[in-house]
């Protein structure tokens, strides 16, 4: 009979560890706002692997991942309000450029002639820079055209 409460309470202590780490995993999991007070602080985020989406003058939003934790760096869950859309314009050479805009995964708004314009986070704007599309940004934040 001891024997069984014993069980019983190693059964209890191990449901309760685990429940204790789902949150931790959870909020390890995702998007984090990430607090930074110089660019070398961005540019360590980079080397380490980090996946940038957007980038503010005093927070970058990262896709969180094991690597955040080995940063000294003060981080936050996000609010909506921090996942800001620019407004770019794309200069498009031809029919391939159009195709690499709409793959990206931008918000595409429209197309007139050579120029795309559309509404996209920062990770897709260096993207199509890479891909070697010429993209400007015309609004930092594009939810305040819409409002207009």
């Amino acid at each position: 009979m001891l024997r069984i409460y014993f069980l019983l309470l190693f059964c209890l202590i191990f449901a309760f560890c685990q429940s204790e780490q789902q949150p931790q995993q959870a909020q390890s999991q995702g998007l984090q706002k990430i607090y930074y007070k110089s660019e070398e602080q961005v540019q360590q985020l980079r080397r380490a692997g980090a996946e940038i989406i957007v980038q503010e003058p005093d927070y970058v939003i990262v896709r969180t991942d094991s690597m955040l934790q080995t940063q000294d760096l003060k981080s936050e869950a996000i609010q909506e309000a921090d996942l800001i859309h620019r407004l770019v314009k794309i200069h498009l050479r031809d029919s391939t450029d159009l195709q690499k805009v709409v793959n990206s995964g931008v918000d595409l708004w429209e197309v007139k002639g050579d120029t795309a314009v559309a509404r996209a986070f920062d990770i897709y704007i260096e993207r199509l820079r890479e891909a070697g599309l010429s993209v400007k940004i015309i609004a930092k934040n594009a939810s305040k055209m819409e409002e207009k």
